[in-house]
């Protein structure tokens, strides 16, 4: 079955960046001083902004596969899966 690939270069570079992000954290120099934004410590923000960068590179990601032709994959891989085989035939 050829159908959209999921990962692509595009793709992954796309999940990559905050991927990236998360592994530089302890590596910034605003992480380690007691710095503060809005009263919360700056590790924190960054780390909370990493996760939602995290989770809109995978909607995009989602998005993208889906509109690529994703879903009509999707569905006949499903429809494959659940074709009775012999042995479960009456």
């Amino acid at each position: 079955m050829a159908g959209p690939r999921l990962l692509t270069r595009g793709r992954a570079a796309t999940v990559a960046v905050p991927i990236l992000g998360f592994l530089a954290t302890p590596f910034l120099p605003f992480v380690r001083e007691p710095t503060l934004v809005a009263g919360i410590p700056a590790g924190l923000v960054w780390t909370g902004g990493m996760v939602l960068l995290a989770a809109a590179a995978l909607h995009l990601v989602e998005a993208r596969y889906l509109s690529s032709g994703g879903r009509a994959a999707d569905s006949e891989e499903a429809a494959a899966s659940s074709a009775p085989t012999p042995e479960e035939q009456p």
